[in-house]
């Protein structure tokens, strides 16, 4: 499917997966509106001709207003949509505050759902795709991780209850799942670490180990955010594009944790955290 004058609206462009995949969709001949709360970040990315900067926090109904009416001053037919915009809360989730959850949902899934459909029936016109940027969290619940976890769980129901609805339209819903990745994140759960803002909890100790050793992982260890612009790209182009896409190193343990039984996952979850408490202590 050739990419000449179609256009796609990425959220969350500003950093991150998001970014990536502006910057490879731009190169790939996509016209891009790059919506972003802080559309000064977004200047190195609009010397391209084919980005057009947006102003957008998804959870502000007139900056999604406004987005729309700036896709409308174009020609070219909107062909999709990237929900990439999200933040993380964490913490044990007996001691996370019904204001840090709503938070969560607000942008995780509220914002997803005001602006698909604000754009909704400019990408019907095209029979477009939306592409959703969920998580391995959206189908792996991590323990201390519950906020973010429960928002992704959230956005996959909602991605296959939409893809049902509108695959008559001839439009197309595709989830991708990253695993570790290598983006700012990571510095802002360094931030959520220091903060020490769960250290009273009776879980704090298993919290703090854990946040550590992910955070380390996801630094060293992650994949660079282009491997997931590249399948984005992917799910907009191809003929037939899967439902969902796994984007990790280690995808078959990914697909294993799909089918095996939870009592089983649970065991081996909770072996893992008393390992790595141990080990993170083992290295003060």
């Amino acid at each position: 499917m050739s990419a000449d004058f179609k256009s796609i609206l990425v959220t969350g462009a500003n950093s991150g997966i998001g970014l990536a995949t502006a910057q490879y969709l731009a190169s790939q001949g996509f016209h891009i509106y790059a919506g972003a709360r802080n559309t000064a970040a977004l200047e190195e990315l609009c010397k391209n001709p084919n980005v057009t900067p947006v102003k957008l926090d998804v959870t502000n109904a007139e900056d999604v207003i406004n987005a729309r009416k700036i896709i409308e001053q174009r020609k070219s037919a909107l062909f999709g949509l990237v929900n990439n915009a999200g933040i993380i809360k964490a913490g044990p989730l007996m001691d996370v505050s019904v204001e840090d959850l709503r938070a969560q949902f607000e942008v995780n899934l509220f914002g997803v759902h005001q602006i698909t459909q604000a754009v909704f029936s400019l990408l019907l016109q095209a029979k477009g795709r939306i592409v959703m940027i969920s998580s391995d969290s959206g189908f792996f619940a991590t323990p201390f991780v519950g906020p973010y976890c429960s928002s992704k769980f959230a956005l996959e129901g909602y991605s296959d209850s939409l893809r049902r609805e509108i695959v008559p339209l001839g439009m197309k819903v595709i989830l991708i799942e990253p695993g570790r990745i290598m983006t700012p994140i990571w510095n802002k759960g360094e931030k959520i670490l220091k903060s020490e803002k769960h250290v009273k909890s009776i879980f704090w100790r298993e919290a703090k180990a854990m946040g550590k050793y992910a955070i380390r992982k996801g630094k060293t260890s992650g994949l660079p955010p282009i491997e997931v612009a590249k399948v984005v790209h992917t799910a907009l182009t191809a003929g037939n594009p899967k439902l969902r896409y796994i984007v990790a190193k280690n995808k078959f343990e990914y697909q294993m944790m799909k089918i095996l039984p939870s009592w089983y996952v649970d065991q081996r979850v909770i072996r893992k955290i008393q390992r790595v408490t141990k080990e993170e202590e083992t290295k003060r």
